[in-house]
């Protein structure tokens, strides 16, 4: 029976190579102590699932096995979610105790993400239908949702930085631990082509797509939910200011008649 188990598993790689990364980003968004980071976090992944559907076009870069042997499955659900979670908990991790949400209505977050999410969906469907490159077409398509959303919310630069800067060797260490575990995997990626070209053992594209969504999928959901980077609130038994003392070290603030004139 444990060899029939581990035989599946061995057969089933896009499925189970990204578990653990799964298993990792949802302990990590339960376990953190700033709820609005989490929420985020979690809405960030649920968000990017539906990006999973971009699979059923990317058969000329890559063909995975999936179960039932569709061209989009379970395992894309997986990957997007744990890769939509991962880039957001690792780019706001340096904000996250200012991250506060500004919007939590559900229709207020739909009404905010719809037209970029339509209108990057269009743009990379129109350049996938007319030969261009899925890959190439996803690093094209979102270009412009950045552009626009940081004229308008500058501050949410270091969001893009730090998810390009971080997710990438992240996500490039991800892949090659995936092909040690599980070598015929690599195999799935068709070689040739630009992105199909191997660097350090792992396709350009990959590397390519992990750029683009550690630019700009944080960005992203911190439009959609109008994320606030603030000042975190002082916690109680801290001073708002620092604490003024007199020449013998006493508090002011205990003296309260100090800054007053002396009558005659």
């Amino acid at each position: 029976m444990v060899a029939v188990i581990l035989d599946f598993v061995q057969r089933n790689p896009y499925l189970f190579s990204n578990v653990p990364g799964l298993a990792v980003v949802i302990l990590l968004a339960w376990r953190t102590r700033h709820r609005d980071y989490a929420r985020a976090a979690i809405f960030s992944g649920l968000a990017c699932v539906p990006c999973s559907l971009a699979e059923v076009t990317a058969t000329a870069y890559w063909r995975p096995k999936m179960l039932g042997g569709m061209t989009w499955g379970i395992e894309s659900a997986i990957f997007t979610f744990m890769a939509g979670t991962a880039v957001w908990l690792i780019a706001a991790a340096s904000i996250r105790r200012e991250c506060a949400i500004g919007t939590r209505a559900f229709s207020e977050v739909f009404r905010r993400m719809t037209p970029g999410a339509l209108a990057v969906t269009a743009l990379y469907v129109a350049l996938w239908r007319t030969g261009v490159n899925c890959v190439t077409a996803a690093l094209t398509a979102p270009a412009g949702l950045l552009v626009w959303v940081l004229i308008r919310r500058p501050g949410l630069a270091r969001l893009s930085v730090a998810g390009f800067g971080f997710w990438i060797p992240l996500y490039f260490f991800m892949v090659r631990a995936q092909f040690a575990f599980w070598p015929d995997y690599s195999s799935y990626w068709n070689p040739g082509g630009t992105w199909g070209t191997r660097f350090l053992g792992v396709p350009l594209g990959e590397i390519a797509w992990a750029a683009i969504m550690g630019s700009i999928w944080p960005v992203a959901i911190a439009w959609a939910l109008d994320v606030r980077l603030e000042k975190r609130a002082p916690a109680e038994g801290e001073e708002l200011l620092p604490v003024q003392t007199d020449a013998r070290g006493a508090s002011l603030l205990a003296q309260p008649d100090v800054c007053m004139e002396e009558k005659p």
